[in-house]
């Protein structure tokens, strides 16, 4: 159990959420999930736009000041509560393995 005030770790995770949404726009970095663009100018009801994925997620112990990473609305939905390995597109090779 947490020996903070609760509202210290929301402030803080939403003031990490704003960082990893500067360093999203600034570093043009996609979703990582899908690895298409995100549109940072989307409402945030859209389902394209911008949301920290926690890496474990929180449903499996994953902690709310956790690592994070930028994704989109709708495939951070999707992903649930999977681990982050079954989200990822396979990559698209001319070549039979």
């Amino acid at each position: 159990m947490s020996t903070r005030p609760r509202g210290l770790d929301d402030h803080t995770y939403r003031k990490r959420t704003a960082i990893l949404r500067k360093q999203a726009r600034d570093n043009g970095m996609p979703c990582w999930l899908c690895g298409k663009p995100i549109d940072l100018g989307l409402p945030y009801t859209h389902r394209m736009s911008f949301t920290a994925d926690h890496i474990t997620p929180r449903a499996l112990g994953g902690k709310l000041l956790g690592e994070l990473r930028p994704a989109h609305r709708s495939c951070n939905s999707r992903r649930g509560k999977r681990m982050s390995i079954e989200m990822i597109p396979k990559p698209k090779t001319t070549r039979e393995w």
